[in-house]
């Protein structure tokens, strides 16, 4: 506790120091959990790692008693991912670490935990959405693209019939296998989860059941989706479209995007340098996020977005 003058001829006061320290909030980290590990790589495996991809056979015909059965082989496709090194550190000297009131090196953990979890998590945004299946909702219905390229700009938000529009291009032309509970996930920014829970479609489709959804502000699963909403900004842009009327989003099935790992991230400690006054705490790893299927005919990834 220190004693000044709360003005030049003041009276003395106490200025103590709360034994609380606050760390700034961060936004959602949703990404993550849907990226499948890769098995079989690890160290001294190299820097790429190839997957390989069997494609779908042709349906099969009746034959004849005497003919032989029709054969073929599927098409085989491989792709190469490459691992790149991530990291942040924050120096240290032991001139602040004797005169701080506080421990500043654990709660410096807690901040790079904090900036490795977002930027892990945008890794694999960035991963999903450099899919060739695109969407941009428009006044009058909304259009496809497959070329991986933005060609409309959209000039209002998302809503069911998009969604409808959405799932029945993943289930219908694309052949996206579902999930295990037999949906699909979308992840949407909150200015693109807004035009859904504004959408009437939605509330009279919630109405018969519960108002939870007006009072938490969650998503309830609707339309063939599991629907999370994001406030990560840097993952998905909040304002795209004529007007920023448009928050971006990502719709995907199983297997949509892959993790290649030689070294999980992980915070560390350096040893103390020159007579132990200076040190620095960071964290470091070794990994990749990768789109599984980068051809528009086998995408399981429908980005939504805006020219």
């Amino acid at each position: 506790m220190s004693w000044q003058f709360d003005a030049p001829t003041g009276v003395y006061k106490n200025h103590a120091l709360s034994s609380r320290i606050r760390h700034q909030a961060i936004a959602d980290a949703l990404f993550m959990r849907w990226s499948t590990p890769e098995p079989g790589y690890g160290k001294n495996r190299g820097e790429n790692v190839t997957i390989t991809r069997i494609l779908s056979l042709p349906l099969a015909n009746r034959v004849s008693e005497t003919d032989r059965l029709p054969s073929g082989r599927p098409a085989i496709q491989t792709k190469s991912q490459p691992v790149s090194e991530w990291g942040y550190k924050i120096p240290l000297t032991n001139f602040e670490r004797m005169l701080t009131h506080y421990e500043v090196e654990p709660e410096f953990e807690k901040t790079l935990r904090d900036q490795m979890t977002l930027t892990m998590d945008k890794m694999v945004a960035d991963a999903l959405k450099t899919t060739p299946y695109l969407y941009v909702p428009a006044v009058g219905g909304g259009a496809f693209d497959t070329d991986g390229t933005f060609t409309n700009t959209a000039d209002r938000n998302l809503n069911i019939d998009d969604l409808r529009n959405i799932y029945d291009e993943m289930s219908g032309t694309l052949k996206i296998p579902h999930f295990n509970n037999g949906m699909y996930v979308g992840i949407l920014s909150t200015k693109a989860a807004r035009g859904i829970k504004n959408d009437s479609t939605y509330k009279d489709w919630l109405a018969p059941n519960t108002a939870e959804p007006f009072v938490s502000g969650r998503l309830k699963d609707v339309e063939g989706f599991m629907l999370f909403e994001t406030n990560h900004f840097d993952a998905l842009d909040n304002t795209v479209g004529t007007g920023s009327v448009l928050g971006e989003a990502v719709f995907f099935g199983p297997d949509a995007s892959f993790m290649v790992s030689v070294d999980e991230p992980e915070i560390r400690v350096e040893q103390p340098t020159d007579l132990g006054r200076f040190r620095e705490v960071g964290w470091v790893g070794i990994l990749e996020a990768g789109l599984t299927w980068e051809v528009a005919a086998q995408a399981r990834t429908i980005y939504v977005g805006s020219a």
